[in-house]
């Protein structure tokens, strides 16, 4: 019996002290706001015992409507993932986790509510003093989700000598078309009481002050020294509504204006378990950018390939499209697509564009077997066959491909299945996000995804396959 007691409170002291990393409802008063705003911490295990260390910090804002505890509940389970990457090697950070009410994390136009001061200049400078910082720019970092997003964007943006890392997860913010369409009362509620602009219409509602805030406005070829002081890691999950498609534009306006920054577009949507996943991919990520480094890449996921089927005729065939790639590397392609598990029969043709055209292989084909249903594969510039030849298929998987010289007038048809993915330094960026786009317009069924690039294009596309793969249906 003693010894069950001595286990049980073992037990209860190990979760007590796991508990303890998370201290919500930490003390802080705001002399410019004039009001108090307590705040959450964790700290490294070994702060207490490590007195002479000092750390970086990381500042994570959360969205509208929320407190600084949605960052530790059943879904984001802030504290739980740290252990885990801890356990994976990550190292100690600070991580603070403001208030923010609905303040966007902005002054508001008129000055009553100066919301970003504060956080500059009082509440920075308090946690310098409360805990063991490293307390210059080149330790200070923002996360957030949602209209954190938007705060762990534009605190930055406005005070580059004050952070060198911003990861927005999820960020909320509108196209200018799209704050235009705003209802009135959500307008005036969410963006018009602190952008400017209440009670207007149409374009009375873009104020200066609005565009001094509004990354569109900023990301310019003008501020690119200024801006890129700070390193960017822009993070939106594909079942987002219009937040994607802001976050998109802003990816493509980023890169045409030379801009330096990570995107990722994973599976996902606005909840906490997405943004749960997106901290395994940034807090590593950050901890390089503390270091100093900047040759950090994400894991490759494994390729896996099981013993390779035999085709057979009578069931789905996949064309893998491609023109600048080695046979003997797609043929390594096919044996992975036909190692997907389906419940019908599989058959992968690989039909090199440099040695025919994509419809000759397929009527070549179809003239000597038999086929239920038809899918396609395409790479490179192979892209724009076979999106031309959409029609003869069920279901088109496009990796880092180029479709039309003008996106805006690409249309996907609503009865097909379509897989976009690239990665965020791909060439043909412009037709990925604008066949997402065209996707959302024309109700298609799809898939997006945006991931790391690497300089191995061979690794770049094998971890492309292993992202379709589970789409692959036969």
């Amino acid at each position: 019996m003693r010894k069950i007691l001595y286990i049980f409170l073992m037990l209860a002291f190990s979760v007590s002290a796991t508990a303890q990393r998370w201290q919500s409802n930490q003390p802080f008063h705001s002399e410019k706001l004039g009001q108090d705003l307590p705040y959450a911490v964790v700290l490294p295990e070994d702060y207490d015992s490590a007195e002479q260390n000092k750390y970086p910090v990381v500042y994570l804002t959360h969205g509208i409507g929320c407190t600084p505890d949605d960052w530790n509940d059943k879904y984001i389970q802030f504290e739980n993932t740290l252990t885990q990457l801890e356990s994976e090697g990550l190292g100690d950070m600070i991580y603070i986790f403001p208030t923010g009410f609905n303040s966007y994390y902005s002054n508001t136009y008129d000055g009553k509510y100066p919301y970003m001061d504060m956080f500059i200049e009082e509440f920075i400078p308090f946690i310098d003093g409360k805990y063991r910082t490293i307390a210059d720019r080149e330790h200070r970092a923002t996360i957030g989700f949602s209209m954190g997003g938007f705060g762990a964007m534009v605190l930055p943006l406005r005070n580059t000598d004050t952070f060198c890392f911003s990861a927005p997860l999820s960020m909320s913010f509108r196209t200018d078309e799209m704050y235009l369409e705003e209802p009135l009362k959500w307008w005036n509620e969410q963006w018009g009481s602190i952008f400017g602009g209440v009670d207007q219409e149409g374009e009375g509602r873009l104020t200066d002050y609005y565009k001094a805030h509004c990354p569109y406005y900023q990301f310019t070829k003008e501020n690119l020294e200024e801006l890129s002081k700070v390193k960017w890691f822009i993070h939106c999950g594909d079942d987002e509504e219009r937040l994607l498609i802001a976050n998109d534009d802003l990816h493509i306006q980023m890169r045409d204006n030379g801009y330096q920054h990570e995107y990722r577009v994973g599976d996902g949507g606005h909840t906490g378990r997405y943004w749960r996943q997106c901290l395994k991919d940034v807090l590593p990520y950050l901890e390089v950018v503390f270091n100093g480094t900047s040759n950090w890449k994400a894991p490759q996921a494994e390729i896996t390939k099981a013993e390779v089927k035999a085709d057979e005729d009578g069931g789905t065939v996949i064309y893998i499209a491609y023109n600048d790639l080695d046979d003997a590397f797609v043929s390594e392609i096919a044996d992975i697509i036909r190692s997907t598990e389906g419940s019908g029969a599989l058959t992968v043709v690989p039909c090199n564009l440099q040695k025919t055209t994509l419809e000759k292989a397929i009527d070549a084909w179809e003239k000597k077997h038999t086929y239920i249903d038809a899918q396609v594969l395409a790479f490179g510039t192979a892209g724009r066959e076979a999106y031309a030849l959409q029609g003869r298929f069920s279901r088109l998987y496009f990796d880092n491909a180029d479709l039309l010289d003008d996106e805006t007038q690409l249309y996907p048809h609503p009865a097909k299945f379509w897989y976009m993915s690239q990665t965020d330094d791909g060439p043909y960026y412009k037709d990925m996000g604008g066949l997402y786009k065209a996707c959302k317009k024309t109700g298609a069924d799809f898939q997006y995804r945006v991931r790391d690039g690497v300089s191995d294009n061979r690794a770049n596309i094998l971890t492309g396959i292993n992202t379709i793969k589970p789409y692959i249906i036969y």
